[in-house]
């Protein structure tokens, strides 16, 4: 059925030109349509731009955490190794203090001994000082009560008193 064209249909004839005022376009695709594929590619382009972006961003942070970690696992490793070396101080200074505290011991049992040594050597030689001087004492004439006998007379103080002779001859 096909009747008459009609003016401003799509079924027109091509040889006739369309009235002025008129879209010269080919009638089946809308303006808007172009323009909101536009927009699309448009959108769609900025989107993966904005992605890439994100990715980039995200592929630094990953490398950043990676870093830090591996910064703190040395961090961690070096304290744990500075540990080991207070604790080894530690000891040792544990040590020679119980190496002092046993030297000082033996130290005081031994100057302990030495002056007990010493004391009983004092003591000798006072003694051999005495059994000097008794024995000086006695072959000198002079008593341990400050008096000198010689022959005979007793001096005390430097006065002379005359007792006889000791061999039994008089004066």
């Amino acid at each position: 059925m096909e009747g008459p064209p009609r003016s401003g249909h799509a079924d027109a004839d091509p040889e006739v030109p369309p009235p002025s005022g008129q879209d010269t376009r080919a009638k089946g695709t809308p303006t808007w349509v172009w323009v909101g594929c536009v927009v699309l590619v448009v959108a769609v382009v900025g989107l993966a731009i904005w992605a890439i972006g994100l990715q980039s961003d995200l592929d630094d942070q990953k490398d950043q955490t990676a870093q830090a970690q591996q910064q703190a696992q040395q961090s961690s490793s070096e304290v744990e190794q500075l540990s080991n070396e207070v604790d080894d101080v530690t000891q040792a200074v544990d040590d020679t203090s119980d190496q002092l505290e046993q030297a000082g011991s033996d130290a005081a049992t031994a100057a302990q001994s030495t002056l007990e040594e010493i004391k009983s050597k004092l003591s000798s030689l006072k003694q051999s000082i005495a059994d000097f001087f008794d024995e000086a004492k006695s072959d000198d004439g002079t008593t341990t009560d400050g008096t000198t006998t010689t022959g005979g007379s007793t001096t005390t103080d430097g006065a002379a008193t005359v007792t006889g002779a000791a061999d039994g001859s008089s004066p």
